[in-house]
């Protein structure tokens, strides 16, 4: 499997606890790129985003309150919340200004950074996440909560007897099985703990269910996105997290936020998924937008 990029993980304050971070500082010059995962992944799932950015820049790649080196972080854990905890972030590494970058729910997260904190980026890129997820047809509000969450939280009800296990969990994936590498192990694997004998996500239910609630459900979560008054970067993806059709953000809703405010743009990423946008191929796709 392949090997981590050469960065620490750096313990940052937060009131009542602290969360992890793991960190590059920047070269002479270079700006800094905070990157926040998606709702039940990890900071290492940027690793091979990482691998093809530029080797001075500075990265802030966060594990958010809740989930992996972070798990045990305290409440709470609304993404308002941990929107401000990037600020504390830059705060921590003496940045004032930085590009910001969200995958997924890391993209709602990242949007409310913009709304509340928009002198401290210069840029804001959202990785299939940010707009309002179209409702399944027929669905109540809480149906809608329950069908955006739900796999998420089954998953972290799972137990497995070693990492291989969960390794298979993840390659047996509709959206990874035709595309699974080896490099992709690490970065799945970060989120694992020794639990009895086998191993479990690091992950907090609560904190899980919190953002997946505000995601499909609160409107100024849902707006601040398509509100942006930074030079802010769409991207969207030809398939979804079961690589059906369709991504996450549907791109005609993306192009109609676009069309609605001249600091949107959206780009489009054919022939992938909403996972190896990040865990495969794409990942360099994303780094070539992001240098």
């Amino acid at each position: 499997m392949a090997r981590f990029p050469p960065m620490d993980d750096l313990s940052i304050p937060v009131p009542d606890g602290e969360i992890n971070v793991w960190h590059r500082p920047t070269g002479h010059g270079e700006p800094t790129v905070v990157l926040i995962h998606g709702l039940t992944g990890n900071s290492r799932w940027w690793a091979r985003v990482i691998d093809h950015l530029p080797p001075g820049l500075g990265l802030l790649a966060m594990d958010v309150r809740g989930r992996a080196g972070s798990w045990d972080a305290p409440p709470p854990y609304d993404l308002t919340t941990i929107a401000h905890d990037v600020a504390r972030c830059l705060d921590h590494v003496g940045v004032d200004r930085a590009i910001v970058a969200g995958y997924s729910m890391g993209a709602w997260i990242a949007a409310l950074f913009g709304r509340h904190h928009p002198d401290r980026m210069s840029r804001l890129v959202l990785i299939d996440g940010g707009l309002p997820v179209p409702a399944p047809p027929g669905l109540t509000a809480q149906e809608t909560i329950d069908a955006v969450v739900g796999p998420s939280l089954a998953r972290l009800d799972m137990q497995f007897a070693d990492v291989e296990a969960y390794l298979d969990y993840w390659r047996a994936h509709p959206a990874l099985a035709a595309h699974w590498e080896e490099e992709m192990g690490p970065m799945l694997a970060h989120e694992l703990m020794v639990v009895g004998e086998g191993v479990a996500p690091r992950a907090n239910a609560q904190a899980i269910a919190i953002a997946g609630a505000e995601i499909a459900a609160d409107p100024e979560v849902n707006q601040a996105a398509a509100e942006t008054s930074v030079p802010t970067l769409l991207i969207v993806v030809e398939r979804d997290t079961m690589d059906q059709p369709g991504g996450m953000t549907p791109r005609a809703d993306a192009e109609a936020a676009a069309a609605a405010n001249p600091n949107l743009t959206v780009e489009y990423l054919a022939g992938l998924n909403h996972y190896t946008l990040m865990l495969g191929k794409g990942a360099a796709r994303v780094a070539a937008t992001l240098a």
